[in-house]
């Protein structure tokens, strides 16, 4: 109607013009005239208009660019069929979690941690370290961490620190180290004494990316000294992984999946280790100079922490022979980055999140109902809370945002780069106690994503025998 109605506008316009030119100069029309000026002219103004609209509209949505044809596997190509059932197969992989423990200044183990999640405990003012302006800054350090005694075993393993006994950073992460190894020594000879099985035991430490001007050697060595449980004269597998992000440590978790999965027959058992603090006068300095740092100015940024995680790891067949309870299967992980951190200004949107959350979900078949738990690595930013909780949107009206939605982070502190593995620790324990699937979500980092989830172990009638 608004065409027409502009089009009759047009012509009217035009025939009163033209014929009041001719009226007033005497002109006596020919009919090429009429054609011209009275029929010509107004449908030329009209499909101009016309086609200049169409050009701007063509302008502000241009048309999708042609996507490819799929590939089809051909007749000549026998792999290509082959190739495509493996990676779908891939995306299916688990492995199974035989324990998590982690040291974090909300609790020593993952169950405490969870209920001081839950009972809202948070970080408090440091009373050793201030801001410029000398107010005390808020740091979630682990209590009674003895770091004079940690120097002291040390020298008794006859492994040399050396400069390193100087750097608090280092001291307070070995002593971190130390408590889970603990842990893990009380573990070890239960797993490895079962039914006269000798897995190989493969240690992966991931390590701060800021550590990579660091003499690892040394590290390494005293690591070693750390593991008593092993039976034999065979020492570990041990390797070192810088990660800079959440993101990348999810890699490796991720990396050992695939190992373990694509060589079931290998009997790997795979301790996957990280630890880091960040509440020394170094850390504090820094993120002051980044503009990173809570303070009662600026409560959107983050308070460092520091704490450990060590993810004790195998494959399905394993755990069966050794007939070990109270595990968990872990699936693949989603990873992805946003286009944008959710601070930088605009509506804050858990699109990448749904996503991947979505993806997963089919992967392994787990209906969103029967999912009880989400479990975060985000801390107190209320931005990234948003966006974790617009993510599972609702398709997870049945969680409750409060009670089944647990920021770790808002307990913890900052734990870049093993934020994540220690949700998924927590995540864990909410399977086993819940005897129901968890998400784990890590959201900590300001584009990083990812999410997996971890689920009770099947029933042997329940396991797909071409998966782990």
């Amino acid at each position: 109607m608004k065409l027409l109605g502009g089009s009759l506008l047009t012509l009217a316009l035009v025939w009163a013009l033209v014929l009041g030119w001719w009226q007033s100069n005497d002109h006596e029309p020919s009919k090429l005239d009429l054609g011209l000026y009275l029929v010509a002219l107004p449908l030329a103004l009209v499909g101009g208009y016309l086609l200049l609209r169409g050009f701007i509209d063509h302008l502000k949505s241009p048309s999708a660019p042609a996507q490819p044809a799929a590939p089809t596997a051909r007749d000549d190509d026998p792999l290509a069929l082959t190739a495509a059932k493996s990676e779908a197969a891939e995306r299916g992989f688990t492995i199974a979690m035989i324990d998590g423990y982690i040291v974090t200044s909300a609790g020593a183990s993952a169950d405490e941690t969870l209920a001081a999640v839950e009972e809202g405990k948070r970080p408090e003012p440091s009373s050793r370290l201030t801001d410029d302006s000398g107010f005390p800054v808020f740091l979630a350090e682990v209590p009674d961490l003895d770091v004079d005694a940690m120097r002291e075993r040390s020298l008794r393993r006859a492994v040399q620190l050396g400069e390193l006994s100087e750097r608090e950073q280092i001291v307070r992460s070995l002593s971190l180290l130390e408590r889970l190894l603990d842990m893990v020594n009380d573990r070890l000879p239960e797993v490895l004494g079962r039914e006269g099985v000798s897995p190989t035991l493969r240690v992966v430490w991931v390590v701060p990316a800021a550590w990579k001007g660091i003499d690892l050697t040394v590290m390494k060595a005293w690591l070693q000294a750390g593991l008593s449980a092993l039976p034999g004269e065979n020492p570990p597998d041990i390797s070192m992984v810088p990660a800079s992000g959440e993101l990348e440590a999810m890699q490796v978790l991720d990396d050992i999946n695939l190992r373990v999965n694509r060589d079931p027959s290998s009997g790997e058992l795979i301790l996957l280790l990280g630890v880091v603090s960040g509440v020394d006068e170094q850390g504090v300095a820094q993120g002051l100079g980044g503009g990173r740092l809570f303070t009662a100015e600026h409560q959107q940024r983050q308070i460092p922490g520091e704490g450990g995680v060590a993810l004790l790891l195998a494959g399905k067949p394993l755990i069966d022979r050794c007939r070990l309870e109270a595990c968990a299967m872990i699936s693949r992980v989603g990873m992805g980055f946003r286009d944008k951190a959710v601070d930088a200004g605009g509506r804050v949107t858990g699109k990448l999140i749904a996503q991947l959350t979505a993806g997963l979900l089919d992967v392994t078949g787990v209906e969103h109902s029967a999912i009880k738990t989400a479990v975060l690595d985000t801390d107190h930013r209320a931005n990234n809370l948003t966006e974790a909780l617009e993510g599972l949107g609702s398709d997870f009206d049945h969680l409750d945002p409060v009670r089944d939605c647990l920021a770790v982070g808002a307990s913890t502190g900052d734990l870049a780069p093993i934020g994540g593995l220690v949700a998924l620790a927590c995540a864990r324990a909410r399977v086993i106690a819940t005897e129901a699937p968890a998400l784990c979500i890590s959201n900590q980092h300001h584009l990083g994503r990812a999410v997996l989830v971890a689920l009770p172990v099947p029933a042997e009638a329940d396991i797909n025998p071409g998966s782990i």
